[in-house]
């Protein structure tokens, strides 16, 4: 993937900014059954907030 690229979040609709391997979501930090929860849900990416929530436990599984 070439440089940054504008996704829709599947979880709540919002527009971001995807970065392929060098993104953002790469200092998130969740967990493995977190990431099979999101595995299970979604085909893409999700927004920077979505994906905090699930890092908190607020959305999704707790992380532990």
């Amino acid at each position: 993937m070439r440089g940054p690229v504008q996704k829709t979040c599947e979880c709540c609709g919002q527009v971001f900014q995807c970065g392929g391997y060098q993104c953002w979501c790469s200092r998130v930090t969740i967990t493995e059954v977190q990431m099979d929860w999101i595995a299970a849900r979604y085909q893409d990416c999700l927004c920077p907030f979505c994906l905090e929530k699930i890092a908190s436990g607020e959305l999704g599984p707790r992380s532990g």
